[in-house]
């Protein structure tokens, strides 16, 4: 007896989610140890004293990521994705930032004399933000006069500092405006810089993990595309959001078939056959076969697409020897390796092998399906 048969095949659904688990785990790791990785650097540069309080909530969130990786991969996933632009767009803030309070307190240092300044720097010492401190600064220039007739009249700087505290309270105020109004205009501006890496760090991740997969390849590369052509935060992130998706699936399509081709080597070699190491097959179709044989001549054949399908072929049987080696190998995948198969479809058998020589009429495969 000799086989040709079809079966969908489809992993139990428990492990295929923890294969896509895993590839979530896997890819928010990655970027959230870039991301750390980014913070670092901007620490040794010593960046981060001028973005001190959108440091401290990055540091905190990738805190929280890390946790969040082994309890919930998912959502530390759609958590890094939301965090992407605010990394990236951080260095080139902090480097502006450094450049603009700099400028600023040159300018003060050459209009305010050594005492009003020794005094302000009393009065605003403990705001951590060099931005928003110097826009503080500037706000209280329109103070200068006064305060420079006070400290010539003898008027103590304690005294100048309790006399000016309500001043100071709507001083602080307008200054903590204008930076958030600075920070808000400088990322608008930075926008499309700081998507298009966002993008090439996502695109190059998914991409690597699919080398292997031209049909992976193909649908990704149309998913970045789209990524591309969006013009808002909000489409942006939908569409990365939906490409990523995509990027999960494929790779995720590509491990659960690696798993059902080492279930079907190890089945195979279980019942005795000697198992070719699987290759994928040449042309367009992406399938990847196993060929097997055993001392006696007798060949086994399964291919395995990403779609779902499987294909298998027994042949230089004689008697029922062919059944036994299909009911030990097939019943094998789904008992020991969670392989479901279902809707056989038999191409070409058969049962008797009257002759050693007999072999599958090509012509004829499809007679049966």
């Amino acid at each position: 007896m000799s086989r040709i048969a079809d079966r969908t095949w489809e992993i139990e659904r428990e492990r295929r989610h923890e294969a896509y688990l895993s590839r979530v785990r896997s890819t928010t790791s990655e970027f959230v140890e870039r991301y750390e990785a980014i913070l670092a650097d901007m620490r040794s540069q010593g960046l981060e004293r001028y973005v001190p309080e959108e440091f401290r909530t990055l540091e905190a969130a990738l805190r929280r990521l890390r946790a969040l990786l082994s309890s919930d991969p998912e959502r530390a996933r759609d958590e890094s994705r939301n965090m992407a632009s605010d990394v990236h767009a951080l260095p080139r803030m902090a480097r502006e930032a450094q450049r603009h309070a700099f400028e600023l307190e040159r300018e003060r240092q050459r209009r305010l004399g050594a005492e009003l300044q020794a005094l302000l720097d009393s009065i605003f010492r403990d705001i951590d933000d060099p931005v928003e401190r110097e826009f503080a600064y500037v706000e209280a220039a329109a103070l200068r006069d006064d305060l420079k007739s006070r400290l010539a009249a003898g008027t103590s700087a304690d005294r100048i500092r309790h006399d000016i505290a309500q001043e100071l309270t709507r001083i602080r105020a307008q200054a903590r405006q204008q930076t958030d109004t600075w920070k808000a205009a400088h990322r608008q501006a930075a926008a499309p810089e700081v998507q298009a890496e966002v993008l090439r760090e996502t695109r190059a991740t998914a991409l690597a993990a699919a080398q292997r997969n031209p049909e992976a390849l193909r649908t990704l590369s149309a998913a970045w595309d789209a990524v591309r052509e969006t013009s808002s935060e909000a489409e942006f992130q939908g569409a990365l959001a939906a490409a990523s998706a995509q990027a999960d699936e494929a790779i995720v399509n590509e491990e659960c078939r690696r798993t059902a081709v080492r279930a079907i080597f190890e089945s195979l070699r279980k019942a005795g056959f000697a198992v070719e190491t699987p290759r994928r097959e040449a042309g367009e179709a992406d399938r990847v076969v196993i060929l097997a044989r055993k001392p006696s001549g007798r060949q086994a054949e399964f291919r395995v697409d990403l779609g779902g399908e499987l294909s298998y072929k027994f042949d230089h049987y004689e008697g029922s020897a062919c059944k036994q080696d299909i009911d030990q190998v097939l019943p094998m995948l789904q008992k020991m390796y969670g392989i479901n198969l279902s809707d056989e479809r038999i191409r070409w058998e058969n049962p008797d092998r009257l002759s050693r020589d007999a072999r599958p009429l090509d012509n004829q495969e499809d007679r049966h399906g």
